[in-house]
């Protein structure tokens, strides 16, 4: 950080590089475009204050491209698309008038190499309307309308049309310039505060961002304070000892803010509705102090740290040795070496900048967000995708035999698509979440295609893609970057270091092997209300590593597949993983949270098969005869209620006069086990089996309907 700086003298900084709108009739036209087209000084004000208060462009920034969809505007097109059953594909430039010029200063602004909201929008919660948007918006997007006609913000006759640069995250507020001035290089800023009112924020665009970067970084860098009980008597000393910057007064949200300048400080005072009247902003600790004590106050008991350094990435947590209570991973070494994040930039053989993921494939993502993919050897013409992600933050590509390119696309808003371009299906987006994603791993391992993604939430999300399964591992902070070998070893880490993790692909994806055959299952589409998928989901997610997506799983299986005298297709295929699930048995689930609810529906479709005739009661017969090999290892479990099911199962096989011979063999076998008898019982129709059940650990919910005539 520089020395001090003394923010009251900013107003002359501003005033030695903004434009002279006083100076407008007094100039020919040219003269004026010429005073307003000398922008480089205001820039470099904007630099050097962006500077002053600590901010520096990350290593991993990738900028926001003009061009790209605001947040906002995506979130709207994607809901419509969903209630419309269609994509939304509006025309992009319904809302713009394409023959109204750009003024300079916008452009120029994009391209700052140290755009501070470019690079870092996250401390700007404001969205970008590029090109700039007319309001009143003949596409109905934009919230606010022209000037009046009693206006005396533009000339009489003039165009009461605005052009719309930048809203408020929630476009409560948009800022825009008068279409009246879009031919001047630097036009002034107005803000809306009303339906139909403008006023004016800023002297020019060049002044406006220099505004913005005012009401952010400060707030996001700085030691502060809030003002207490003796605002009143502050504000009074504050206007009599301090000037302002020289800003408009600042109109955001109600909010109606004048910024004061001190030694290394920033006075915010509102008196508009914001959350405090007054907010002192310090470069340094000793900075407010010293202000407050030429206050008459002691500060020290009352300074907050910056949300800089609570946010600063931390030390990476991990140890060698290191595991997680379920055996998924291990760590084997870590280092005080930093990661880089993100996707690695190199040049494809045609000299042009790329993302080079893979040893034979480099894929690219445009300003508008087209992913593009390229074969390094040049054979293979480019293939394009989506435009509607924006700008990529992280990539990542692998050339799967028999299928071609697969590429995954981490971006600013959190999301997280995979695609094949050489398939007719699009882009997939298979996550969303807070922050950007940050770090992009695709590889070929002996278990099949892995993909790995981390968002800056200590969380690192793997995906086993044949299956689709997830796996989240909470591996603590430092994480921003991922890489993974073939051998299942994770590299993750960040500016602070390093670990390599050993994974384990059965503790990882518990349920992989059984979607892999649950979704080659033709008959999957059953006869129920519910979409095709739904039924395969839930039988893996009675797996879920979150008891309560299990819980919430089993029940809805429990309504979709209800089996009563007449068996649905998905009852007849769900039978057989219901019963591996809940026994254990072949799908590596030992951490299965709902195991008796699961046992409790098996056993209520084999109930269903004795009581009716059909189709799928035969098939379930063959499936039940099917999955004999498990009925021993049922036997053996522990755990009483699985016991019981493989008893049950036992005796389901056959006729009642075989059932009965079967159990009561175990009987006389000396079985000490309670739930053997118990299910003899059940299959020969004694009611009374049922208080023995529950006694052995079942609910009484959950064996109710197991009894002849229920």
């Amino acid at each position: 950080m520089s020395g001090m700086i003394d923010y009251g003298s900013f107003a002359e900084r501003l005033r030695s590089v903004m434009p002279r709108w006083d100076d407008r009739e007094r100039m020919s036209p040219d003269e004026f475009a010429a005073h307003l087209a000398d922008t480089a000084p205001r820039w470099e004000l904007l630099r050097r204050f962006q500077e002053e208060w600590g901010y520096e462009v990350p290593d991993d920034a990738v900028p926001w491209q003009r061009w790209s969809e605001s947040e906002h505007r995506q979130y709207l097109r994607r809901l419509k698309g969903e209630a419309q059953g269609d994509e939304g594909d509006d025309d992009p430039f319904e809302s713009v008038d394409l023959s109204l010029p750009i003024p300079s200063a916008l452009d120029e602004w994009w391209e700052l190499p140290y755009n501070s909201f470019t690079h870092s929008p996250r401390l700007y919660w404001t969205n970008p309307e590029y090109p700039p948007t007319l309001r009143p918006d003949p596409g109905g997007y934009g919230v606010a309308g022209g000037l009046p006609d009693d206006t005396t913000l533009v000339p009489a006759g003039a165009d009461r049309r605005m052009c719309v640069f930048k809203a408020e995250y929630e476009y409560c507020n948009e800022w825009g310039y008068p279409a009246a001035e879009a031919g001047l290089p630097d036009p002034r800023v107005l803000v809306s505060v009303a339906e139909e009112e403008w006023a004016l924020q800023a002297g020019s665009l060049s002044e406006f961002f220099l505004q913005l970067a005012v009401q952010r970084l400060p707030s996001y860098y700085g030691w502060t304070v809030y003002g207490g009980d003796e605002t009143e008597r502050i504000v009074a000393w504050v206007k009599e000892e301090l000037p302002t910057l020289g800003l408009q007064p600042w109109r955001e949200l109600g909010q109606h803010i004048t910024v004061y300048g001190a030694p290394d400080a920033l006075v915010f005072h509102d008196t508009g509705y914001g959350d405090f009247e007054l907010i002192v902003y310090g470069r340094t600790t000793e900075a407010l102090l010293t202000l407050g004590a030429r206050m008459g106050l002691d500060w020290s008991d009352r300074i907050h740290t910056p949300r800089s350094v609570q946010e600063a990435p931390k030390p990476i947590a991990l140890a060698a040795g290191d595991t997680d209570e379920f055996g998924r991973w291990t760590v084997l070494t870590t280092s005080p070496e930093p990661m880089a994040s993100g996707t690695e930039r190199s040049s494809a053989n045609d000299g042009t900048d790329s993302w080079t993921v893979s040893g034979t494939l480099a894929v690219t993502c445009d300003e508008d967000g087209t992913l593009r993919v390229r074969r390094l050897d040049g054979d293979a013409a480019q293939v394009t995708a989506h435009p509607q992600a924006g700008p990529a933050t992280a990539l990542a590509c692998l050339d799967v035999p028999g299928q071609g390119p697969l590429i995954a696309s981490g971006h600013r808003n959190g999301t997280l698509y995979v695609w094949l371009p050489d398939s007719d299906d699009g882009p997939l987006e298979v996550a969303r979440q807070r922050p950007k994603l940050s770090g992009l791993a695709l590889t070929a391992t002996a278990d099949g295609t892995v993909l790995a993604a981390c968002w800056r939430d200590e969380v690192v999300a793997l995906w086993d893609i044949a299956s689709g399964e997830r796996a989240d591992l909470d591996l603590g902070p430092g994480i921003t970057g991922v890489r993974l070998d073939a051998d299942l070893r994770l590299t993750v880490g960040g500016p602070s270091g390093s670990a390599v993790v050993r994974l384990d692909a059965d503790a990882l994806w518990p349920a992989r092997e059984l979607m892999l055959s649950v979704v080659s299952f033709e008959d999957a589409a059953c006869a129920t209300d519910a979409d095709p998928e739904v039924v395969p989901r839930r039988l893996a997610e009675l797996l879920s590593w979150d008891a309560d997506d299990a819980r919430r799983a089993v029940a809805e299986l429990d309504t979709l597949l209800a089996p009563e005298s007449e068996l649905c297709s998905a009852a007849a295929l769900a039978f057989v993983y219901l019963t591996q699930i809940g026994a254990a048995v072949g799908v590596g689930a030992p951490h299965c949270h709902v195991r008796r609810r699961a046992l409790g529906l098996a056993l209520r479709i084999i109930r269903a098969v004795d009581a009716g005739e059909g189709r799928w009661h035969e098939v379930t017969r063959e499936v039940l005869d099917g999955i004999r090999h498990v009925l021993p290892d049922m036997m053996e479990e522990e755990d009483p209620a699985t016991r019981t099911a493989g008893a049950l199962l036992v005796a389901a096989r056959g006729e009642r006069d075989e059932r009965a011979g079967v159990l009561l063999r175990a009987l006389a076998a000396d079985d000490p086990v309670a739930e053997v008898s118990a299910a003899a019982a059940l299959a020969l129709g004694d009611a009374g089996a049922a208080d023995t059940l529950v006694s052995a650990g079942w609910e009484r919910a959950d064996v109710g309907w197991l009894l002849p005539g229920q």
